[in-house]
């Protein structure tokens, strides 16, 4: 056997665990039954045996390094879910309300008794349209005095 991290992987084929280092339930080719991306892992036992012999140093601090490791993980669980409740509440409530409002505003200003009223030409535009048609026509005007002067010297 070759150690590479944590995982002991063997060299040898006729040794009875399989190729990931995990030992199968039994001496039946287990890649055979499953494809070989997936992890085939030994069954977990439904009791635990309690044993009169104390854990050694290693394992008690193994323990306590899984104890510490799943205790962070649910702190980022717990501290995920705390973040995702605003998200939510955003999410279904205040988007709903927002469209909610959009289409009853969206129906009030198009009502047919507004259409006058929204389709009406502001007193400044039409100030403004009306001296922009003044100043087209005396453009217009001088183009002509301009044209009849230059075919006027033209002609001499």
């Amino acid at each position: 056997r070759r150690s590479h991290g944590n995982r002991n992987y063997t060299t040898n084929p006729n040794n009875s665990a399989n190729t990931n280092g995990f030992r199968s339930p039994s001496r039946r080719n287990v890649a055979a039954d499953v494809p070989p991306s997936i992890v085939q892992l030994p069954q977990v036992p439904h009791a635990m045996r309690h044993s009169d012999v104390p854990p050694t140093d290693r394992e008690r601090v193994e323990t306590e390094i899984i104890k510490s490791l799943i205790e962070s993980y649910f702190s980022i669980v717990r501290k995920n879910f705390i973040d995702m409740v605003p998200k939510t509440i955003m999410y279904f409530l205040v988007n709903h309300v927002r469209d909610a409002m959009q289409n009853e505003l969206v129906s009030e200003l198009y009502r047919d008794a507004e259409v006058p009223t929204l389709m009406k030409e502001a007193e400044d535009i039409a100030q403004r349209r009306k001296t922009c048609i003044e100043m087209k026509e005396l453009l217009m005007k001088a183009l002509e005095i301009v044209n009849e002067v230059r075919d006027f010297n033209t002609f001499k």
